[in-house]
């Protein structure tokens, strides 16, 4: 990838909102330059436009990153499992001994912990290991150039 367009997506990562106008004023490359990359990112590179949410002005206070490891014949029910529960941010499959990492977002401990124990009975969960996140110091913060 070319620098002007390594910009250009650094730029959309800091506000992916920002009018083209703008950021051609400030990457002094041309309007319709802009969107034909933009088109071409959407197709190859960005693979979904989204918000951050603040989940604690929303009313939920207690996030975690648990690893869970499970055996393989219920690896991929599990992983179905996941992808469609509500209070699942993301499902990430790992390694070193583990399935799956996710993150969970929910009102209050005792939700969570609700949660973990309706995993624990509907799957053969080997080892599971939970950490509170406390404090967001860094998110989506990758810069490309």
């Amino acid at each position: 990838m070319d620098k002007k367009t390594l910009k250009f997506l650094a730029i959309l990562r800091e506000n992916s909102r920002e009018k083209l106008t703008v950021i051609s004023k400030k990457t002094h490359i041309p309007i319709s330059t802009l969107f034909d990359m933009l088109k071409d990112l959407k197709s190859a590179t960005i693979t979904k436009q989204t918000i951050l949410l603040d989940f604690d002005k929303l009313g939920y206070n207690t996030r975690a990153q648990v690893l869970l490891a499970i055996d393989n014949n219920e690896k991929e029910l599990l992983k179905k499992h996941l992808i469609c529960n509500p209070h699942i941010n993301n499902v990430f499959k790992i390694n070193n001994g583990w399935s799956f990492m996710i993150e969970t977002v929910h009102k209050n401990v005792k939700e969570l912990d609700e949660f973990l124990e309706k995993i624990n009975q509907n799957f053969n969960i080997s080892r599971q290991e939970v950490h509170y996140l406390i404090d967001e110091v860094k998110r989506e913060g990758f810069q490309l150039i």
